[in-house]
């Protein structure tokens, strides 16, 4: 039989591609209550199964495997009462109508984003680059080795990262002239210790087996900082584009 076990970084992959809100089309609550003085986080998520993790369960398939029954492609995101309800009448809710509402969500997730990517000004930008930025410095800065078509393609990134890198990429020059003001203002090593912080986060990802729309969805988490705020999300991506595009975060060479 199965069991609900879960890598940390299909977790990270879920909640971060659904923006940590639930996938049901009337509900989209947030899912993630940031920490306050008085409490730490709270996850009121479900991770659901589209095709049943035990043989046994709703929309059951005894011929898939334990890994493909837990892996980020047979998931949803739910809140409590949306994942009760879908698992309660799986008549209703078919596997193909649950995939379809994964994409569904996923496409209005972008949506918000792309909205969001034009509002995006300094203190955004702030917030998320804070917290990204290592003490150590990155061994390089800028290659432009390659044009961004080209590393998408040698990073094996599909359509979906693709069009977050063109998206993000809308902010391209004011995520330039905030690292030039931090650089002139505020620290000359800003910007090789903000490629550090996202290097070490694709390092330690990579080195699993990481890569691909996988790898992005990740660095793309943590860009955002697991925030449900479609801004801060909008601001992390437009970094992470930036960063793809002018230094050596991710490959670079065949």
């Amino acid at each position: 039989m199965a069991s609900r076990s879960y890598t940390e970084q299909t977790i990270k992959q879920l909640f971060g591609s659904a923006a940590g809100r639930c996938a049901f089309p009337s509900c989209r609550r947030k899912l993630i209550h940031p920490a306050t003085e008085q409490s730490t986080t709270t996850i009121i998520g479900d991770i659901a199964h589209i095709l049943a993790f035990s043989d046994e369960g709703p929309r059951a398939d005894s011929t898939v495997s334990d890994k493909d029954r837990n892996s980020f492609e047979n998931l949803l995101l739910l809140c409590a009462a949306c994942h009760r309800l879908v698992d309660g009448q799986p008549d209703d809710y078919p596997d193909d109508t649950l995939r379809a509402m994964k994409n569904d969500h996923l496409d209005w997730v972008d949506r918000n984003l792309e909205n969001e990517m034009s509002d995006i000004r300094f203190p955004e930008l702030e917030v998320v680059c804070k917290r990204i930025i290592s003490s150590e410095l990155a061994d390089s800065t800028a290659f432009n080795s390659l044009p961004p078509r080209d590393k998408i393609d040698l990073n094996d990134l599909g359509p979906s990262s693709s069009k977050k890198i063109t998206m993000g990429l809308m902010q391209a020059p004011l995520v330039a002239s905030y690292l030039q003001s931090m650089v002139t203002h505020v620290d000359p090593d800003f910007p090789p210790r903000l490629i550090a912080g996202f290097r070490q986060e694709y390092d330690k990802h990579r080195s699993t087996g990481v890569k691909g729309d996988g790898l992005f969805v990740l660095l793309e988490h943590f860009a955002a900082g697991g925030s449900t705020d479609f801004e801060r999300h909008a601001a992390g991506l437009a970094v992470l584009a930036h960063l793809f595009q002018v230094c050596d975060i991710f490959e670079t060479t065949p």
